[in-house]
């Protein structure tokens, strides 16, 4: 497949396909490698998970306009890392390239600033924590970020389905600062510090930045701004090392130039930031059950990435959002903003009345980084409110759409609703 990168000809097959389509756009997999200190948990579907030495596949981004940062390890990546393509015929072009050249069809002048992504891990990863705007390196963006854990992919649910999150009112500043300080002297149990909940397939959290956590090996759909910057003061997990540059890449302060006495009064800093949640009663908080939006005998739609913010306020930014749509007949999308989707079950086909439909169906398997298969597309702007599906197959057509900031105005204010596991003994 060839790779087109010319700014005119980009414009070209943009219009072309609208024309042809509507405004749908096939996507391939962006599947995306970190060091050795996770391992996969080999349910995204990926036949061969393994990129380098160092370097193994546990995640999936979704509609990417973003780059895939690993610290030391990018120069052993693709020049590409991360960055979704569209597929037009023999012809392939980056999405963010479409965005920077037709933004008023692709986006409908919006912003394309939210980062979808799977990961999937055999264990849980490390306890660490995303900078906010203040506390990030200069020229870098803060990172806020909602999980919702599908059915569909969480059949198993290895090692460890729990999630450390946060730090115990417990715990001074004194008692903080000497566990950073054991650092560099082997395993400083850092998740000493936090209170674990489980995780349960079908609901989801919201996670402020500079809130510690660790999630845990539940295969998770997650949306975020459009930033890879992370801070891992934990220095052991499943008893690998962190890589050097993984506690002080991001800030503005190192141990190199400041010393690790200034990355760790940073790092309490950021602990103690009015923006994290890590003195919340995150269960009462941050939880998000899934909020119904329609249901009929045709298809039926929820929230499941919704409300970027506290429980008790009673207003939240539109960072970004996520619904998923269950269609076992026939469904009219009618969104006011453009959005990125896949399936995750069952097959169809997504229109544009009087234009070609665009098969869609949920894969079973990806043999190569290199395959394109047909679960992943994403819907420009020009197309979203008149976009339609249709159910092709015995089980129901399953999908997840993932917006950018600003795109959904309800997802802001709504009702968190009670989460009962259980049905309410009569």
């Amino acid at each position: 497949m060839e790779t087109v990168s010319d700014k005119a000809k980009i414009r070209r097959l943009v219009e072309g396909e609208i024309e042809r389509n509507g405004g749908l756009f096939r996507l391939a997999p962006a599947w995306v490698a970190r060091p050795g200190i996770v391992q996969p948990g080999r349910r995204i579907k990926l036949g061969d998970e393994y990129m380098s030495q160092n370097l193994a596949v546990n995640e999936r981004w979704l509609a990417s306009a973003t780059y895939a940062d690993n610290g030391i390890y990018n120069d052993i990546c693709p020049k590409d890392h991360g960055y979704s393509y569209i597929v037009a015929g023999d012809e392939k072009f980056m999405l963010k390239d479409a965005f920077a050249e037709c933004p008023e069809l692709m986006l409908g002048g919006k912003k394309w600033d939210v980062l979808p992504k799977f990961f999937d891990n055999w264990h849980r990863i490390p306890f660490h924590m995303h900078p906010c705007g203040k506390h990030v390196r200069k020229g870098l963006a803060g990172k806020p970020e909602s999980y919702h854990f599908p059915v569909e992919l969480n059949m198993d649910k290895n090692a460890f389905p729990s999630t450390p999150i946060g730090v115990d009112p417990y715990y001074t500043d004194a008692q903080i600062m000497d566990y950073l300080a054991a650092y560099f002297k082997g395993d400083n149990s850092l998740t000493d510090l936090g209170n674990t909940v489980n995780l349960v397939p079908g609901t989801g959290w919201f996670m402020p930045p500079c809130t510690l956590h660790a999630p845990g090996s539940l295969v998770t759909y997650e949306l975020q701004t459009a930033s890879d910057v992370s801070c891992i003061p934990e220095s052991r997990v499943n008893d690998m090392p962190m890589p050097p540059d993984m506690i002080d890449r991001d800030l503005p302060v190192s141990v190199e130039k400041d010393g690790m006495e200034a990355v760790r009064e940073y790092m309490l800093e950021m602990i103690r930031c009015e923006n994290a949640g890590n003195s919340d009663s995150f269960r009462k908080e941050y939880f998000r059950p899934p909020v119904e939006i329609s249901s009929a005998p045709e298809a039926r739609q929820e929230y499941v990435i919704y409300r970027c913010g506290k429980a008790s306020e009673d207003f939240s930014d539109d960072l970004y959002s996520a619904k998923k749509t269950v269609v076992r007949r026939h469904f009219h999308f009618g969104e006011t903003s453009a959005f990125g989707a896949i399936a995750l079950r069952g097959s169809g086909s997504i229109y544009v009345d009087g234009k070609e439909p665009l098969h869609i169906e949920s894969a079973s398997m990806y043999e190569s980084r290199d395959e394109c298969l047909e679960d992943e597309f994403f819907v420009a702007a020009c197309a979203a409110g008149k976009v339609k599906i249709d159910c092709g197959s015995r089980e129901p057509l399953t999908v997840y759409q993932h917006f950018a900031s600003n795109s959904n105005e309800a997802a802001s204010s709504l009702p968190i609703p009670e989460y009962r596991k259980f049905s309410p003994a009569e």
